[in-house]
């Protein structure tokens, strides 16, 4: 009898061990589909990228060096546990343009004031030719990411944009001067934005639906654009269960 409770007592531990022992051997990588949990990611960017204009007058373009930065701070919200979530965000940029273009003011001849930028080729040689704007913005983003270990992203958005400032600097045979408030700038700026790439790393792109000046105030038809390469840092807030 006491063998036989003995028999029961080591098969009842057997048949309770045995769904433990398949329990901790199931696979519970984090980007399982079967265990797959959204979580907020891609809180910052970081992009360098090269800015332009288009519109401009035939024959003239800004250099290749025509560099620009982005820093953006997203609030990223998963859409229930599908591959897709929503951001928004903050966001600080420079827009700057180098090359042979030349802002020239028109002068009211009565009042003595500016009343119109219109855009032209330098001709005078100079070492830096600097057109500079400086914008605070507000993007979103619709955001979709593969479930593999190593992530595709795609992301499309928009973004809506104050200029803070705006200057040039010339640095030419009489000296540097640099020259702020430049007339007739359109304060707001917007447009379309994309970013695509792998894990951390994107090439990204934008594209202005406004024009650099205000209408009857600046040359007609300009449109800001970039396009780049961003870094989106993990600062330990990946992808968690």
């Amino acid at each position: 009898m006491n063998s036989l409770c003995f028999g029961f007592k080591h098969v009842a531990v057997l048949l309770f061990a045995i769904p433990c022992i398949a329990l901790a051997q199931k696979p519970t990588s984090e980007f399982s589909a079967y265990n797959y949990k959204p979580t907020p990611q891609d809180r910052i960017i970081l992009e360098v990228n090269h800015t332009g204009w288009l519109g401009m007058p035939k024959g003239l373009k800004e250099k290749p060096g025509s560099l620009g930065a982005n820093f953006q701070i997203f609030f990223d919200y998963p859409i229930k546990k599908s591959r897709v979530s929503f951001a928004w965000g903050l966001g600080l940029s420079s827009h700057n343009i180098h090359g042979p273009v030349n802002l020239v003011y028109h002068v009211d001849s009565v009042s003595g004031s500016i009343n119109f930028t219109s855009i032209d080729k330098r001709f005078e040689p100079y070492k830096t030719n600097k057109i500079a704007f400086k914008l605070i913005e507000i993007p979103v983003e619709f955001r979709i990411r593969t479930r593999s270990e190593y992530q595709f992203k795609f992301m499309v958005g928009a973004k809506v944009g104050y200029v803070m400032q705006t200057f040039r600097t010339i640095f030419d045979k009489d000296g540097k001067v640099r020259i702020y408030d430049i007339y007739g700038v359109n304060p707001i700026r917007y447009g379309v934005t994309m970013r695509i790439g792998w894990e951390q790393v994107h090439l990204t792109a934008f594209y202005a639906l406004s024009e650099v000046f205000l209408k009857n105030k600046g040359q007609k038809g300009v449109i800001p654009f970039s396009f780049g390469i961003a870094y989106t840092p993990r600062l330990g807030l990946g992808r968690t269960l």
